[in-house]
């Protein structure tokens, strides 16, 4: 009986020396990982710029709104020339509107890469005046995650 036995612990053997992986079976699962990570990376990265570009949409139209409710409390119909957005952060005794500030922070003068909006008057969307963001390269013009977003 012996051998019955021998034959057991050989076939244990080749099932524990079967366990590890080869060299090529190693190089194909890093590669396919590889090439899953470019892939989720790329499109998240898209969908980031995405959302940015709606947040700095959405940061414009709020923007907007607290400069027309200053132009109401001030009696303007449009911005003057020099007109400056840190204005609408001001608190009455401070040189702001009578109901100012109109803005609570800082921040939401800046779109979502950091740079400050800008007023275009007399408008080129709008029939008024357009509040935009150059985008991520802080340029006007650009594409894709670069473009300009206006109010």
């Amino acid at each position: 009986m012996p051998m019955p036995h021998s034959n057991a612990r050989h076939r244990r053997h080749v099932r524990h020396a079967r366990r590890a992986f080869t060299l090529i079976e190693v190089i194909v699962m890093v590669t396919i990982m590889a090439i899953l990570v470019t892939v989720v990376a790329t499109t998240l990265l898209q969908r980031f710029g995405a959302a940015k570009s709606s947040l700095a949409k959405t940061g414009a139209a709020r923007l907007n709104a607290a400069m027309q409710n200053y132009l109401i409390d001030q009696g303007l119909s449009a911005p003057p020339g020099d007109f400056d957005f840190d204005v609408l952060t001001l608190r009455p005794d401070d040189g702001g509107g009578p109901n100012g500030p109109y803005v609570d922070n800082l921040d939401n003068l800046n779109d979502p890469w950091g740079n400050a909006y800008v007023l275009r008057y007399p408008g080129e969307v709008n029939l008024t005046w357009d509040i935009l963001s150059y985008g991520e390269d802080g340029q006007p013009g650009g594409e894709a995650a670069n473009a300009d977003v206006t109010n």
